[in-house]
């Protein structure tokens, strides 16, 4: 049976638990929650890296739509120079 889905601001909760409540140990934040504790530090490894990337000034999705609008340009770029080369083959061709 699979186990319980948490949204991401319930993960997000539990880990600032953590930081908030320095007397209560990862075991016990665990348990009142029904988790593993190294599902626990996977959350907390995945939080803490994404403040990095924050902190970094980088936003993958910023990223990706950039790269996406390039990579449309150039297939655009590639469509319009076959389609010249189509036309002069057909003409060479008569």
């Amino acid at each position: 049976m699979p186990g319980r889905i948490y949204t991401g601001e319930e993960k997000f909760n539990i880990i600032m638990e953590a930081f908030q409540n320095p007397n209560i140990t990862i075991t016990e934040i665990c348990r009142n929650h029904g988790i593993s504790v190294s599902l626990f530090y996977k959350w907390k490894e995945q939080f803490l890296e994404g403040g990095r990337k924050g902190l970094d000034g980088k936003d993958p999705d910023k990223a990706l739509i950039k790269e996406n609008e390039n990579l449309k340009s150039i297939i655009g770029e590639m469509t319009i120079a076959n389609e010249i080369l189509k036309k002069n083959y057909m003409r060479r061709k008569r």
